[in-house]
This record gives C-alpha cells, structure tokens and sequence, in this order.
C-alpha cells in the first residue's frame, strides 16, 4: 500500500505544477495567420448607404509565432459575421470571429473582432482587436493587422499579424 499513497501523493503534485506549462506563463508574444475562407454575404441598397451582411467559415494556420502560447502550424477553425454600412462617408465594417481549435486539440477559443473603415469593401487592410477567448486564451487582448485578398466570388485569403498579451 504504501507504494500507491506515494503515487497519488505525486499524481497530485504533477496536477498542481500543470497549470504553469510555458504556454501559460507566457504573458505577451506575437504570431502570424494564414487562412483560407468561403463566404456568403448578402447586399441591400437603402437610399445612399449600402449595407452588407454575411458569414464567412475556413481556417487558419499560425505560420508564425514568437513564444509557446501559438505553435507553428497550429490550426483554428474560424467562423466570423460580417456587417458592413457603406455610404458616401466611407465603410464601416465589423466582424466578430472565433478561431476554435479542433477537436485534436484542446478545442480552445480565441475572440477577435475586425474593423474597417477605409471605404474598400473588396479587399485590402484593416485592424482587429483581440478580446478574450477560452482556457490558455482567456483574457487574451491584443492588436491586429490583417490583409484580405478575394480570389473568386465565394473565396478569400487573409493574413493577420498580431501583437497580444494577457495579465
């Protein structure tokens, strides 16, 4: 008996060192995204303004990283809803994403919200804000740039580079 009370005794000092890996210590860092998307967005026209709304579904891939908290070739699938107001004062675009890492991983979640306001609809550069998620992502903040490229009329690519941190 005496060998399984020294076994739970180190069973459940492993459990209390667990949740100081380096992915959790890590308390800022910086990584970069690559995904692919399909998306459905839907137009009306409503006097001068032009208001847009869809959704958009892929995944991304960190193809880089500085720390432990994203690992290269981490992927997320991401689902975001777009909502755009497009008027002779220029674009005012929001879309809040989650990026869910599969199953195989930790099925962890990661909350960003993209902004545009340059009045390009099509394509181009925009900035988000990084505003929490789950388990090693909870109280995540931080600061995006992103750039979209349509490839076809259902098809984009995005590459974000983002700055965050975590208290």
């Amino acid at each position: 008996m005496g060998f399984f009370r020294k076994s739970s005794i180190w069973l459940i000092l492993a459990g209390m060192v667990a949740p100081l890996s380096p992915a959790f210590a890590q308390t800022s860092g910086q990584v970069t995204l690559t995904g692919s998307f399909t998306y459905a967005y839907n137009k009306i026209q409503h006097g001068s303004t032009t208001f847009t709304a869809g959704s958009t579904h892929g995944a991304d891939v960190v193809s880089s990283s500085q720390g432990s908290l994203f690992a290269e070739g981490q992927i997320f699938l991401t689902s975001c809803v777009v909502f755009s107001e497009s008027s002779a004062d220029g674009l005012n675009l929001k879309a809040p994403c989650t990026l869910t890492e599969p199953k195989e991983g930790d099925g962890d979640e990661l909350f960003v919200l993209l902004r545009r306001e340059d009045g390009n609809l099509g394509g181009g550069m925009g900035h988000g804000d990084l505003v929490g998620g789950t388990g090693k992502y909870a109280n995540i903040t931080g600061q995006c740039s992103y750039e979209v490229q349509y490839l076809s009329t259902s098809v984009y690519v995005i590459t974000w580079d983002c700055a965050w941190s975590r208290p």
